[in-house]
C-alpha cells in the first residue's frame, strides 16, 4: 500500500517570547495557523527495514540532517524495528523561511507512517515523539488553528477562525535559521503583551459574538521577532513596509524571512503580489484552512500508480 499526504504550511499570527528559559529555549506563547499551501508526501512501505527519502529538490538533505528521515528514524526505532519505507517529497514550501515546512514534513512522516506500518498509536504518542524532533512538530500533528506554549511544543487546539485569503511573499535570495534569529535577539527590547490572549478570547468566544472578527484579528497580529529579523535582513523590513503602505496588514512569519498579508480584498493582495512578484520576490497566494483537511488524501494498493 502507498500513501499520499498533504504537508501543510503555518503562519503565526501572534508570536509572544516571554524569556529566556534556563534549558537555553525561549519561552513562547504563540498561536498558530495552518494555510492550504502544503508539500506532498508519498510513503510505501519498503522491504528489510531500509529507510530511503526522495525529494525533487536537490538542496536538501537526504539522510539524518533531513528532519522528515529523522521521524521516520525515531518512529521505527521505538515502535517499527524491522519496518522500512520509501518516502517521496515533493516541496512546494519555501525552505528556511518561517513557515514550518521541515516541521510539517516530519510531522506527516509520523502520521503517514503510524498508519503505513499498523502502529495504532495514540495522538498524544505522535506528539511527545514531535516535540523530540522540532518544536513546531506538535502543532502539525494536530493541525488547524492553536495556541502553543513553552518552547513551541504545548499545544492547545482553538476553535477555527474564518477563511482567509493570505499572500506570502518569500524575499529574493533570503533564507534564514530559527537558531540566528533567536541569537539576535534583544529580550530587554520586547514589550509585554497580551495580544496572544486576545486572538485565543476571539477564537474561543466564537466569530459570530463579535461585530467585526476579522477586523480585530489584524490589529492583534504581532511578532517578537521581527525586530531580530530586520536586524539579520535589512531588506525584509522594506518589503513589509511596502505592503503597510497598500493598507495591507502584514507580519513576519515566525523567524522569517516570509512575509504574510491577510485582507478580505482578494484584488488588492494580487495586485500587491504581482507588483513584488516583478521585484523578484516569490509570492504565493493561499488561504487559511481548517483542521477537518488535514487527513491523509490517498491510499493506493499494490500495483496502483501512486506516484
Amino acid at each position: 500500500m502507498r500513501l499520499e499526504l498533504k504537508s501543510h504550511a503555518k503562519i503565526n499570527l501572534t508570536l509572544e517570547v516571554l524569556y529566556r528559559r534556563e534549558d537555553g529555549y525561549h519561552q513562547l506563547k504563540t498561536v498558530l495557523q495552518e494555510l492550504a499551501l502544503h508539500d506532498t508526501l508519498f510513503l510505501e512501505e519498503f522491504p528489510g527495514g531500509s529507510l530511503e527519502l526522495l525529494c525533487d529538490d536537490k538542496t536538501l538533505p537526504r539522510g539524518e540532517e533531513n528532519l522528515a528521515y529523522r521521524a521516520a528514524l525515531l518512529l521505527q526505532s521505538l515502535y517499527a524495528p524491522g519496518k522500512g519505507a520509501r518516502m517521496e517529497l515533493i516541496k512546494r514550501i519555501p525552505v528556511a523561511a518561517g513557515l514550518g515546512g521541515g516541521s510539517s514534513n516530519a510531522a506527516a512522516v509520523l502520521t503517514g507512517l503510524n498508519q503505513l506500518w499498523n502502529l495504532s498509536l495514540e495522538v498524544e504518542t505522535l506528539v511527545e515523539l514531535g516535540a523530540r524532533l522540532g518544536s513546531d512538530v506538535p502543532f502539525f500533528i494536530y493541525g488547524g488553528t492553536a495556541l502553543a506554549e513553552g518552547r513551541g511544543e504545548q499545544i492547545k487546539p482553538l476553535p477555527s477562525f474564518q477563511q482567509a485569503k493570505v499572500l506570502l511573499v518569500a524575499p529574493k535570495g533570503k533564507g534564514l535559521s530559527a537558531a540566528e534569529v533567536y541569537s539576535s535577539l534583544n529580550l530587554d527590547k520586547i514589550p509585554g503583551r497580551t495580544n496572544t490572549n486576545s486572538v485565543v478570547e476571539l477564537l474561543e468566544e466564537g466569530c459570530h459574538s463579535r461585530k467585526d472578527p476579522f477586523g480585530e484579528l489584524l490589529k492583534l497580529i504581532c511578532n517578537d521577532l521581527e525586530t531580530a529579523v530586520f536586524t539579520l535582513e535589512e531588506d525584509v523590513f522594506f518589503l513589509k513596509e511596502q505592503l503597510l503602505r497598500k493598507g495591507l496588514a502584514a507580519l513576519v512569519s515566525g523567524s522569517g524571512p516570509t512575509v504574510f498579508a491577510l485582507s478580505r480584498d482578494e484584488k488588492a493582495l494580487r495586485e500587491a503580489g504581482k507588483e513584488l512578484s516583478l521585484q523578484g520576490h516569490r509570492v504565493i497566494f493561499t488561504e487559511t484552512v481548517q483542521k477537518k483537511k488535514y487527513i491523509i488524501e490517498k491510499k493506493y494498493k499494490d500495483g496502483d500508480t501512486g506516484w
